[in-house]
Order: structure tokens, then C-alpha cells, then sequence
């Protein structure tokens, strides 16, 4: 089974390509899927790129016709699943223009001809310790308090992998990790176990991705699968990494 990783040069997709060469499939990572040679043979594509920013209504259109041409693309070589990576909270955050064009990435594979599997994850610890790292050193660090339950990459990895395996859902599968917190929470507990002493401020009304969240926009709605790195294990291992 020949496995495509769009992403694959990324954090979390070089994590999915390093799990199924591992169980010995051969992975080809980041070549341009429109070109026929890059599809010839691939059973299964694998799409966990994160869509450009999104700040006016041509972007997203040329967000639609890149998303478009890919479908195009894998039907035309008869791809037999298509696995693309979401978010939890999509549907209740379309305010944002990065949840918008997750949407629409849903929408035109659903749309499409190809058997699909759509994951939609919750915040990696990854994503959410640049925040920390991205902001002012010795300042306060002011987070929203919408409850979510984040999730190592590597247990995302192994989701994505694991889907790639399974037979096609036609749907909307919910990922997340094992501990439930606010997010204001989350960061001051990972400032502490990284021996930060910077105060984090939790704000009804701070953004996240451009959104304004609500105490329950980045849950899970119903059944999840569920990663099991804890933040306080995940630290451990960034520590001796």
C-alpha cells in the first residue's frame, strides 16, 4: 500500500510518515499531488497540511481551487482513501477565517468522489507551547479560558496512521487527548512544569486562531479517540529529549 503524506515535512507529518515506514509501507512525503507521477500507484493520501492564513475573501477562494484541483487529482487516479486533517470546533468557530477554511477543505472532499476519512483534533501541546514562546519574555501571558483537552502530536500521529489502515469512514472521526482543562490552565501548568515563573492571565475575550471561543468550542461533541500523553509526560520527554 503506497501512502502519500501531504505535510509530511512538518512536525506531525513527519510523525505519520516515520509510523507507517515503521510498520514497513512505503511513504512518499510532500511531492505535488496535481503532477500524475506523484499519485501513480498511491492507495491512500494523507493531507495534514494547515491552510495559509486567511484574511480576505480571495484567499480563501484560492484556498477553494487548490483544495479543488487536489480532489481532482486523487479521484482522477483513483485514490482509495482520502485522509485529511480538521478541528475540533470548526462548526461553532466560522468567525475565524482559519477555521472557514478548514470548513470548506471538509466540505469539497465530502463533496468528492473519493472515500474519505476526516479527523478533527484538538490543540497540539506543540502548537500551544509556541504561544508561550512567541510572546514577550517577563510579561503576563493572556490565553482564553474555553476548556479543551490538547494532545501530543505523537498520539496524533498515530491516529492519522491508524486511520490509514482502516477501511474509510464517509465521515468525521474526534481526537483529543486524555486531560480536560481551560486553556488559560493549560499553559500555566506547562510554564510550571518548564520551571517558568511568567503569570498567565485567563480572558473571556482573548482570541484563538482569530476566534472568540466559547467554555466549550474546542471539546470534543460527542465519542472521541483519545491520546494518552499526559502534559506533565509530555514535558518530561521534551525535557530529556
Amino acid at each position: 500500500m503506497k501512502v502519500l503524506v501531504l505535510g509530511g515535512c512538518k512536525l506531525l507529518g513527519a510523525k505519520v510518515v516515520s509510523n507507517l515506514r515503521q510498520l514497513g509501507y512505503p511513504v512518499v512525503a510532500d511531492v505535488d499531488p496535481r503532477l500524475p507521477a506523484a499519485l501513480h500507484g498511491a492507495q491512500v493520501l494523507i493531507d495534514v497540511r494547515e491552510p495559509p492564513v486567511m484574511e480576505t475573501a480571495d484567499a480563501l477562494a484560492s484556498w477553494a481551487s487548490i483544495c479543488r484541483q487536489l480532489n481532482a487529482a486523487i479521484a482522477a487516479a483513483a485514490v482509495a482513501h482520502h485522509i485529511a486533517l480538521s478541528a475540533l470546533g470548526l462548526q461553532r468557530l466560522q468567525h475565524s477565517g482559519y477555521y472557514q477554511a478548514l470548513a470548506l477543505r471538509e466540505q469539497l472532499i465530502q463533496a468528492g468522489s473519493t472515500p474519505y476519512t476526516v479527523l478533527r483534533a484538538a490543540p497540539l501541546y506543540e502548537s500551544l507551547a509556541r504561544l508561550a514562546q512567541g510572546s514577550p519574555a517577563g510579561t503576563a501571558l493572556t490565553m482564553p479560558v474555553a476548556r479543551m483537552q490538547a494532545m501530543a502530536a505523537e498520539d496524533l500521529a498515530m491516529l492519522v496512521a491508524d486511520a490509514a489502515l482502516a477501511q474509510p469512514l464517509d465521515g468525521c472521526m474526534e481526537v483529543a487527548g486524555p486531560q480536560k482543562m481551560a486553556m488559560a490552565d493549560w499553559m500555566q501548568q506547562y510554564l510550571r512544569l518548564r520551571g517558568n515563573p511568567r503569570e498567565v492571565l485567563g480572558d473571556a475575550h482573548a482570541l484563538y486562531r482569530g476566534a472568540l471561543l466559547d467554555g466549550d468550542s474546542l471539546l470534543p461533541t460527542g465519542p472521541a479517540r483519545l491520546g494518552r500523553t499526559t502534559l506533565a509526560a509530555w514535558v518530561c520527554k521534551c525535557s530529556a529529549a
